[in-house]
């Protein structure tokens, strides 16, 4: 064990997960569609494990005990009445709480929003149920989640099971529960970085689709201020959240992350493919003739001598694996302060008329945001343009590199109060998703995936992003990825 290693043991907090907990959920839907498994016992079995490791996660704010195993038990019916087996039959999986779910509460960390129970399930999370996957519970984010960390004045902090740290923010509460081994799917969203930088934080993988990639119908509070799961009318045009927010899984394997994404967006159960399931070798071929670029930083904050090692390792071992790869520095510069500077400008009407006249429930990190919010839009066509300028060259980019490598972060996890160290310098709130916040500006898709870790064990992501449409050229990378550096890192779990 190094030094490192066995610093992160002396914190180590939760046991290990008992199988099959801890499975990806593409064995799981094996296991159950063989019969090898019932869909009953893989339930409970997750059930269990959540009530083990919730004391010290703080992870969920809501389980559907009663109703989850009431689900497994239908399935199960079907199955053996000979009906097939969903592309994520058995599957259990978890919901940010920002996400609707019809019946279950989801009040996005607030008191302002307490007892609020949608009345029908957003889109993905609908079309994960169809597909045979099952509810278990609802999961921590700040409030209203606006937060490096997960942490809110209703529900208080979620840890992360890599001991004395913040899971991220703002699905810290999925990836927080996914790396405990006690959900085997998470839907989260991304605004600036909320699916990638918790991934990165708990040791697991995210995908951020490109915006419009999923439907995002169900994100709370809807259009029109709507709590229900059902959008009402726009305030005028979509305010700035809409035209970056996505909605996306959370996973421990690549070919998880594949088969989500696939009936997230609407595939036929039927026909979801098994190109990315675990038993399926991975065809390296496939990016023959496909160049892969790479960005150490952006324009606004440094990153980490540690964080940068990483990267540049990983760039080595693709190029030993016959992948081109070049450094196209400079190309998400400015990105950043662009995205920032229209951030600044959203009045947040929904969620204005979402809280009504409850604000004096929100928490005062809630009531910030808001208070600071201008309440009549700023005029943003310069700042659009001058994104519109900057997302067409990183498209011409594209057209040449068509994938590119880039941090997640400037450091690894955070600690409970959103401080993070970047060689020596302190480096709090935002600062610590500036590389996400910048590729958020771009509207594409992108990866987050462990690839190393740093001097003291913490998980070290990077970021694969690609042309709008990408998707499936990210998950080939991510193939790979996973291959060499073997994808998602065990917590230091206590010695039993």
């Amino acid at each position: 064990m190094t030094k490192a290693s066995a610093g992160l043991r002396a914190v180590a907090t939760l046991p290990p997960p008992r199988e099959p907990v801890g499975w990806p959920a593409w064995r799981l839907r094996e296991e159950v569609a063989s019969g090898r498994l019932g869909v009953v016992d893989v339930v409970q079995a997750h059930l269990d494990r959540l009530d083990e490791v919730q004391p010290w996660l703080n992870a969920v704010v809501a389980v559907r005990r009663g109703a989850a195993l009431a689900d497994a038990e239908a399935i199960q019916s079907r199955l053996d009445a000979g009906q097939a087996a969903g592309p994520l039959c058995g599957v259990p999986f978890t919901a940010k709480d920002v996400v609707a779910t019809a019946g279950v509460p989801t009040c996005c960390g607030s008191a302002a929003f307490g007892g609020n129970v949608p009345e029908v399930d957003a889109v993905a999370v609908g079309r994960l149920r169809a597909a045979g996957a099952v509810l278990i519970a609802k999961t921590n984010c700040p409030e209203l989640a606006f937060g490096v960390t997960t942490d809110n004045e209703t529900y208080g902090a979620t840890r992360s099971p890599w001991g004395f740290h913040s899971p991220g923010g703002s699905s810290g509460g999925e990836a927080a529960l996914l790396a405990a081994g006690a959900s085997a799917l998470g839907v989260g969203t991304d605004y600036g970085g909320s699916l990638r930088w918790p991934a990165q934080c708990c040791g697991v993988l995210a995908l951020r689709p490109g915006v419009g990639a999923v439907d995002g119908t169900g994100q709370l509070p809807e259009r029109g201020g709507r709590m229900d799961g059902r959008p009402g009318p726009a305030y005028g045009s979509d305010s700035v959240q809409r035209h970056f927010q996505v909605i996306g899984p959370l996973a421990r394997s690549v070919a998880d992350l594949a088969t989500a994404l696939a009936v997230m967006q609407g595939a036929d159960p039927a026909a979801v493919s098994s190109a990315f399931t675990g038993s399926n070798p991975i065809r390296p071929e496939l990016l023959e003739g496909v160049r892969i670029g790479w960005v150490s930083r952006e324009d606004t904050q440094a990153v980490g001598a540690g964080v940068s090692s990483v990267l540049r390792a990983v760039v080595s071992g693709m190029s030993v694996a016959g992948v081109a790869t070049e450094p196209v520095e400079g190309l998400l510069d400015g990105l950043h302060g662009i995205f920032n500077a229209l951030r600044a400008t959203d009045p947040m009407n929904d969620l204005r008329a979402a809280i009504g006249l409850r604000s004096g429930c929100l928490g005062a990190a809630a009531r910030a945001v808001l208070d600071t919010a201008p309440q009549s839009s700023a005029d943003p066509a310069p700042l659009w343009a001058s994104l519109r300028r900057r997302r067409d060259e990183v498209m011409a980019q594209l057209a040449v590199t068509p994938v590119v490598l880039f941090p997640v972060s400037p450091a690894p996890a955070c600690d409970l109060e959103g401080s993070g160290d970047v060689d020596g310098q302190h480096v709090e709130g935002f600062a610590l998703m500036a590389q996400c916040r910048a590729v958020s500006a771009l509207g594409v898709p992108a990866l987050s995936i462990p690839v190393g870790s740093d001097r003291h064990g913490l998980p070290v992501a990077i970021q694969v992003l690609a042309s709008p449409g990408g998707e499936q050229l990210l998950l080939l990378v991510g193939r790979m990825l996973e291959r060499l550096y073997g994808g998602r890192q065990e917590p230091p779990w206590l010695d039993r």
